[in-house]
């Protein structure tokens, strides 16, 4: 019996909950959110956006989330606090790590994720190959992209898709294709979702 390392990794967008990141709660002053784990993801595999939410007015409160973008690099936001809304940063997170404020809460306030707005991720941070794909396109004309090292790195598989709904199943050469510097994905509007094939 041959065992393989090949692992699988699904892309697709998810729906929005503002409690993904942090459930209810109260800060007595200025520290730090109690997140739901050590790196937050919204489960899409893919970057997103970050919202806060409270039934009270706690827009004198800065709170600045620290996360990972869709390359692995260390990002952050301040965003000011709600106001008996839901308010929603400018900046796409891959994971979340920590969410600090400046201020007390006196009010419980949840933090969460959007549906799903990007299109980014990340397949493998180390070297790999890929071996296989099989991604579910849109009806809209797109492409999806496989680049080396970081999301603007050498581009090393681009499949196109045309505009139409249906199944993408390409052909990938039996070694796979290398990826000495780790694999990050941009699935494009071209596609639904995408199953991708590695070693890792």
């Amino acid at each position: 019996m041959s065992v393989t390392s090949i692992k699988s990794k699904l892309f697709k967008a998810v729906s929005a909950s503002t409690t993904a990141i942090a459930a209810l709660q109260t800060l007595g002053g200025a520290g730090n959110m109690t997140l739901t784990g050590t790196s937050v993801s919204d489960g899409s595999n893919m970057d997103t956006t970050v919202t806060l939410t409270s039934t009270g007015n706690i827009s004198g409160v800065e709170f600045t989330v620290t996360g990972t973008d869709a390359s692995g690099a260390t990002i952050t936001e301040d965003i000011t606090g709600p106001n008996n809304n839901t308010v929603t940063g400018s900046t796409k997170f891959l994971t979340v790590t920590q969410i600090a404020t400046n201020g007390a809460v006196a009010t419980n306030t949840s933090a969460g994720f959007t549906a799903t707005t990007g299109t980014q991720g990340i397949v493998f941070a180390g070297a790999t190959r890929i071996r296989g794909l099989h991604g579910v396109s849109s009806s809209t004309a797109g492409a999806l992209i496989i680049r080396e090292g970081s999301q603007t790195g050498a581009k090393l598989l681009e499949i196109d898709t045309p505009a139409a709904a249906g199944q993408v199943d390409p052909y990938i050469p039996d070694e796979g294709i290398l990826y000495r510097d780790g694999a990050y994905i941009n699935i494009g509007a071209g596609y639904d979702s995408a199953t991708i094939f590695f070693d890792g």
